[in-house]
């Protein structure tokens, strides 16, 4: 492993993070559009994003943990998923911070 495990885990919570404002800015702009759309579909569009966005985000918190436990290299693993997860908290309380203040 080339990075060092916080980096990485660090790099991973910034994707999050990005990921998440980009879904946040899509629905400001659906907030604005006045057509309203039956239901059913209103229905089925937050479910299919619901589970595409779950599929984005696993796979940037848990891919290349994944990868380095099926390469048998557990310690690294570990410190990239807990640095990841400690970032991820460290810029929700960041963000939770600013919206407060």
């Amino acid at each position: 492993m080339s990075k060092k495990p916080w980096f990485i885990g660090l790099m991973q919570a910034l994707g999050v993070v990005i990921y998440c404002i980009l879904v946040s800015g899509v629905f400001q702009i659906m907030q604005k559009i006045d057509a309203q759309p039956p239901a059913l579909l209103v229905a089925a569009f937050m479910l299919l994003f619901l589970v595409f966005s779950v599929a984005v985000s696993g796979s940037l918190v848990f891919g290349y943990f994944a990868y380095l436990l099926m390469n048998k290299q557990i310690k690294p693993a570990l410190q990239v998923l807990f640095s990841t997860l400690g970032f991820c908290l460290l810029f929700v309380i960041l963000i939770l911070g600013v919206v407060i203040i």
